[in-house]
């Protein structure tokens, strides 16, 4: 069985849950202090575009909540402008713009089953 870091696990449980980028920092934090959030930007970054290109996950953009049900899903071509940019992770109280990760279409089972074969 792979072991999880608790990065990989916080985005699986939001991924699962369709929760915008901000609630993925807060929840790894367990904080609402926006300049703590700050240091795993990159590291969910670079996660969400590994998980995304490999299938696990999807990265999607809405006008409303949730966006997977009003939104768009954003490209791989399209995504690291959005996660790699500070600004989609803000917490805002009525936001213009949604940004959400999804589960992917392939089973993050997958993701544990090559883990182990390494």
């Amino acid at each position: 069985m792979k072991s999880w870091t608790d990065d990989e696990y916080c985005l699986y449980v939001n991924a699962r849950e369709y929760a915008p980028l901000w609630v993925i920092l807060a929840d790894r934090t367990q904080s609402q202090d926006e300049n703590l959030w700050q240091q795993y930007i990159p590291v969910f970054s670079r996660l969400i575009l590994h998980w995304q290109r490999l299938g696990f996950i999807k990265l999607h953009r809405g006008s409303e909540w949730p966006a997977p049900d009003g939104g768009d899903e954003v490209s791989l071509e399209k995504a690291a402008g959005v996660v790699e940019d500070p600004a989609s992770w803000k917490y805002e109280a009525e936001p213009k713009v949604f940004w959400y990760i999804t589960v992917g279409d392939r089973d993050i089972d997958e993701l544990e089953e090559s883990m182990e074969l390494q």
